[in-house]
């Protein structure tokens, strides 16, 4: 509290960037807690600026949307800035996206060799799978010339993907609960009005829903778990894990292995489907993008491509590019600031929050030409991304904590769009979609989709 009273002391005198100053004691708190981050970060922006700052009740919070900014705080000096409180750990435990200093070190090198691009061939038939049963179900879809949920469908398959890379399961009608489990508590943990939440054990509604759902997914990990431990003839992910803790020694225990696994299963699926969503909707809003699309992937005649094809579809991988700069999944994150620092010649007081914004950074004028457009031509050969800040584009993080799976999270989705484009035609039902600014960036409402064959 004492660190936080030294943060406010030092906004009062106006040594941190600038920004509103709510004339109430709550300062900023109730749009925060309401779930209008986003609303007050843009205005914030628009008003004051790369750099601001506005107190949140007895917090202060700074925004931070330059890149060279944001290089400072995830790369250069990132040390100070650190994951203090996850708001996903109730869910992953202390697994890799979740833990901090030597821990997540540890996690990290022991993971980062699996998801290098030479190890990509591993997923192959994983994805492969998940997508011939994709292609069957909407296949089914398009005869009787209907309508999907395209988020619901991406959510399927992403969670599909998960589970056969984590345990070489894949998603069926046994795994209804596991499913719902999985999505209600992901919406748990990524609610935008559940900022500041009331301790797990008080039985709230809310909290007496997410606990049975922990316990779903944590029945099904534990079972996974005593079932290679039995037959010692597995080759995912979980195995992988398992061997580690009997090479490693003591600091993998039962309860890591649990959380890594959960992580992994649960780690990238809803950033992945976002993705993909977003990718189907912006498609189907140009033309000329998913002429050229066509044009590249129809010469597969049908075959997925997968990781010997990384690089052999440039257009493909460029629409994807542009779609995560549009719409990153993880629009915004936090850090906690250790101890005092100094910004653009601002103060950063220890105990501060800072927030970085990839989806404000993403559109920045100075950084962007016609920042929203839609323009995949920006990621090709030649392209006019910008090349003086590398922190331009965090659609995976940035720095060491750069996500450990983002080439397989850009196979799955280049391999699905090129897939499914081959043989499906989606066009919109309805109005445009307009995101909601939750944990994750989803079209709000879903996105209904009208599915034909291509011929």
């Amino acid at each position: 509290m004492a660190i936080s009273l030294r943060a406010l002391l030092a906004h009062i005198r106006r040594r941190t960037p600038p920004g509103p100053r709510p004339p109430t004691p709550l300062g900023a708190l109730p749009e925060v807690a309401s779930g209008r981050l986003f609303e007050l970060l843009s205005h914030m922006w628009r008003a004051y600026g790369d750099l601001s700052s506005v107190r949140v009740g007895a917090r202060l919070m700074v925004s931070v949307v330059h890149p060279e900014h944001i290089q400072e705080v995830l790369a250069t000096r990132r040390e100070n800035y650190t994951k203090a409180s996850h708001r996903a750990r109730v869910l992953l435990g202390d697994g890799l996206p979740a833990s901090n200093g030597e821990s997540w070190a540890r996690q990290r090198r022991l993971l980062q060799p699996h998801f290098v691009p030479r190890a990509l061939d591993y997923f192959d038939s994983r994805i492969a799978g998940a997508l011939e049963v994709m292609v069957e179900r909407w296949g089914r879809a398009a005869d009787a010339m209907g309508t999907v949920d395209l988020d619901e469908e991406m959510t399927h398959l992403t969670l599909d993907l998960s589970l056969r890379a984590l345990s070489d399961d894949y998603l069926s009608e046994e795994h209804t609960a596991l499913r719902r489990a999985i999505v209600e508590a992901v919406d748990f943990v990524g609610a935008s009005g559940q900022l500041f939440r009331l301790p797990l054990s008080v039985p709230t509604r809310r909290n007496t829903r997410f606990r049975a759902c922990l316990g779903t997914i944590d029945t099904f990990i534990m079972e996974a778990i005593a079932a290679h431990r039995r037959t010692r003839d597995k080759h995912d992910l979980l195995a992988m894990i398992l061997d580690a803790s009997e090479q490693e020694g003591s600091w993998i225990t039962d309860r890591l292995i649990r959380d890594e696994a959960v992580s992994l299963l649960l780690g990238a699926y809803d950033s992945t489907a976002r993705a993909l969503t977003w990718s189907w909707a912006l498609l189907d809003s140009d033309r000329e993008a998913r002429a050229r699309l066509y044009a590249e992937i129809d010469p597969l005649e049908g075959r997925t491509p997968l990781s010997a094809d990384r690089g052999a579809l440039p257009w493909t991988t460029a629409v994807v590019h542009e779609t995560l700069r549009l719409y990153p999944p993880f629009w915004v994150f936090p850090r906690h600031v250790e101890a005092d620092d100094e910004l653009g010649g601002y103060a950063i007081p220890a105990g501060s929050t800072v927030m970085i914004s990839p989806y404000l950074t993403q559109r920045h004028p100075e950084l962007w030409p016609e920042p929203h457009r839609f323009n995949p031509e920006r990621f090709l050969s030649g392209g006019v991304t910008p090349q003086r800040a590398r922190a331009s584009a965090m659609y995976f993080g940035f720095g060491p904590r750069t996500c450990v799976g983002n080439h397989l999270a850009m196979l799955e989705v280049t391999a699905a769009l090129a897939c499914l484009a081959q043989r499906f035609e989606l066009t919109r039902v309805g109005e445009a979609p307009v995101p909601d600014f939750a944990t994750t960036l989803r079209p709000r409402g879903g996105l209904k989709m009208r599915i034909r064959r291509r011929h």
